[in-house]
């Protein structure tokens, strides 16, 4: 086995397995958000998505680093836009360019639930599950344009 090949290997599997905490991270999150479980807990459930968020933007940070490196590992083998591949490519660079934006929108959210003392921990709870199934949704998009990459559907 050369040293290329495992380099490769190494690089996508720390790229799934990040995919694979963010997506089980969102969903578990957003299930736990909605759940009678913490309920009457909203510090509970703020914790909960607090913790979920210091791991979303350090796999976050993987993911995009791994991401780059396997589109360079592919080296000249990459194909531009014109291309079926290079339009999905591109369709899944922008999904992500998505996920960031709502994910600030929803650390904001929770920042601004933390600070002030909150009026309906109802509507919180139903507003952070939200956020997290949209990002496990968006998330699961992800992962499917990037599987149909990886393995030449396009």
């Amino acid at each position: 086995m050369d040293t290329f090949y495992q380099t490769w290997f190494a690089v996508r599997y720390v790229h799934v397995a990040a995919a694979a905490l963010l997506i089980g991270g969102a969903f578990t999150t957003g299930a736990l958000s909605a759940s009678d479980a913490l309920a009457s807990d909203s510090a509970g459930v703020r914790g909960v998505a607090i913790l979920y968020e210091r791991i979303f933007w350090l796999m976050t940070g993987v993911s995009v680093a791994t991401g780059i490196s396997n589109l360079g590992l592919k080296g000249e083998g990459l194909l531009g836009p014109d291309t079926t591949w290079g339009t999905a490519l591109l369709f899944k660079l922008s999904a992500v360019l998505v996920l960031l934006i709502l994910s600030l929108a929803r650390v904001d959210f929770l920042a601004r639930c933390s600070a002030a003392d909150v009026v309906d921990p109802r509507r919180e709870r139903i507003a952070l599950a939200a956020l997290y199934g949209v990002t496990a949704l968006l998330l699961l998009g992800i992962l499917w344009g990037g599987l149909g990459l990886a393995h030449g559907r396009y």
